[in-house]
């Protein structure tokens, strides 16, 4: 197990995790953006399973939020505004008249402190320009020789604050440049998912059944066929908040043709299972066709629609107390 790291223009370091098993990862300072996943296919060719642009100085732009840890609050936040102990906070809307993944508060295109340590990457950013409780964001990840990417998230703010962090890592499972995500499958004792309007804000919590019952797996291609009317709001595919089992927080996607398996454990309550309906051809990816449906996001989290409906969410921070959660993503291939 090691860690290494390389400089580049511009200040961007580019950190690269590797175990004994020849899986590698690489994260850059940008955003503490994943830009590298590398693992085996069933024939054992190795190829990266994340989508990551052409140049790493595309991630000071990252349209897409490629790889890059969303903070402070990442989803849609309705109206652009939240009250903290009755205290009223607006922002300027990205998204129509809601806050979609913090706006330009959101330092996913901007350099993160940064270290190496003990076969570990950290990553470090302080909120300002008046988000409440100036909290600070650390990330840390860590890569194990059972091929396992831990991301762990601690949060401290200075008074009562809003956190809700997640990464919005894209993955590919596939070996062929030119594959999208169709042939993937999903499962998960996922309890329930929120319905959204036509804004895409979560407006009700609606039990798992149907389209978006996975727990004896979901193809990606019956998502992408739906004519469900959730899915023709979202573009075509899932951008869904789905409630996990108390038990079980977990997914495992499977790509048949590679043979790879992923498996994301967490302690967080949900997560956004984005299929991205929004790619299309303008996006500069290395190493994989620009299109729509070339990655989905596991988007591990709470919900900032928790600031209103009744899900028992902790998305409020309290002064001075680390709020803490982590997300492993978990790698295989079958021959």
């Amino acid at each position: 197990m090691s860690v290494t790291y390389k400089e580049h223009d511009k200040g961007i370091i580019e950190y690269i995790l590797t175990n004994n098993n020849g899986m590698t990862v690489k994260v850059i300072n940008i955003g503490c953006s994943i830009t590298e996943i590398l693992i085996p296919d069933n024939k054992g060719r190795y190829s990266n399973v994340v989508l990551r642009y052409d140049s790493l100085e595309e991630y000071f732009s990252n349209d897409h939020f490629l790889g890059a840890v969303i903070a402070p609050v990442a989803g849609r936040v309705e109206n652009a505004s939240f009250t903290i102990n009755d205290e009223a906070y607006s922002f300027t809307a990205n998204e129509g008249k809601n806050l979609l993944h913090s706006g330009g508060l959101n330092p996913y295109n901007k350099i993160w402190d940064s270290s190496a340590e003990d076969n570990k990457i950290t990553f470090k950013f302080q909120m300002e320009n008046g988000f409440p409780g100036s909290p600070l964001f650390k990330v840390v990840y860590s890569l194990t020789e059972a091929n396992e990417l831990k991301l762990e998230y601690e949060v401290t703010a200075e008074s009562e604050s809003v956190a809700v962090p997640t990464s919005h890592t894209y993955f590919n499972l596939g070996s062929e440049a030119d594959e999208n995500t169709a042939n993937h499958e999903i499962k998960s004792n996922t309890e329930s998912w929120l319905k959204m309007n036509e804004e895409l804000i979560p407006e009700s919590i609606e039990h798992a059944e149907g389209l978006f019952d996975l727990k004896e797996g979901r193809v990606f291609s019956d998502i992408f066929s739906s004519d469900n009317e959730q899915i023709k709001i979202a573009n075509g595919g899932f951008d869904h908040y789905f409630i996990f089992d108390e038990y079980d927080k977990s997914a495992v996607i499977t790509d048949d043709n590679s043979g790879r398996t992923m498996k994301v454990s967490t302690t967080f309550p949900g997560m956004i299972l984005y299929t991205g309906n929004n790619l299309d051809e303008t996006i500069r990816l290395q190493d994989r066709k620009a299109q729509k449906y070339a990655g989905f996001c596991v988007e591990t989290q709470c919900t900032p629609a928790a600031l209103k409906l009744p899900l028992n969410q902790k998305v409020r921070i309290e002064a001075g107390v680390p709020y803490k959660k982590e997300t492993v993503f978990s790698f295989s291939t079958e021959s």
